[in-house]
């Protein structure tokens, strides 16, 4: 999930409105375990913003398959 947050430190300065490096801070946080991300370690996977843990979660693995019957 990519938010545009304020995140102000009431530095005691002058306002610099939009210029402030903290008025308009981009986070990035994967939809499932929504732990905070740069924006390369994030992968878009069915309409959600995943990390790499996350996002190998929704595939199966060979081993499991075979268990299943699937593979031999």
């Amino acid at each position: 999930m990519k938010t545009v947050n304020d995140e102000c430190v009431c530095c005691g300065l002058p306002c610099l409105g939009e210029s402030c490096p903290n008025r308009n801070v981009v986070r990035y946080t994967c939809d499932k375990c929504k732990e905070e991300f740069d924006n390369d370690e994030l992968y878009v996977y069915d309409d959600e913003m995943l990390c790499e843990k996350c996002l190998l979660l929704e595939f199966e693995t060979v081993k499991q398959a075979e268990e299943r019957g699937d593979y031999e």
